[in-house]
């Protein structure tokens, strides 16, 4: 990691219920733009300074037309995208036995449209614990979506390079 001053350490969250922190790089103390970074914090970080040793969880951004260490001698380009999956989870109860569905969504900023499936099943002598259902309905959804989306990616290599290439 490289940074120079100006550069921008952003630091992904570790779990759902945080955020990522971003701060300005004001001082570089290591030799050729290497940590440890003399960091300003936003205002939503509570606005102050720290000398920071950046984890695998961060990542350097470069300002637009800056001479990032990174961009030297190369058109570097930093795109992010963003792609929501849907979850809808249905259970039918008959007795007591029980059948969970689930259904997840996934569209791509290009238009892509794609829905897995998954079901799960209850047996009447299995203990009446409805999340297992649910994360045994939703994983199969998701497996089926992932599926799915490695065969799209298949028919895109293929017609971008005219090269078959079969998902495992």
């Amino acid at each position: 990691m490289r940074a120079e001053v100006g550069d921008r350490l952003v630091v992904e969250s570790p779990r759902d219920d945080a955020h990522r922190r971003t701060g300005v790089v004001t001082g570089i103390r290591g030799a050729g733009g290497s940590p440890p970074y003399q960091v300003h914090w936003s205002d939503a970080e509570g606005g102050h300074d720290a000398l920071v040793y950046p984890g695998p969880d961060a990542h350097i951004e470069h300002p637009p037309g800056g001479t990032g260490a990174e961009a030297e001698g190369t058109d570097a380009m930093h795109t992010t995208k963003r792609w929501n999956v849907d979850v809808v989870v249905e259970e039918e109860n008959e007795g007591e036995s029980a059948r969970t569905w689930a259904e997840v969504g996934l569209v791509a900023d290009d238009g892509t449209a794609l829905r897995g499936h998954g079901m799960s099943r209850k047996h009447p002598t299995d203990l009446d614990v409805p999340e297992i259902g649910e994360e045994l309905a939703v994983s199969r959804a998701l497996s089926d979506l992932s599926r799915q989306l490695r065969q799209v990616a298949a028919e895109d290599i293929n017609d971008n390079t005219g090269t078959p290439w079969r998902p495992t």
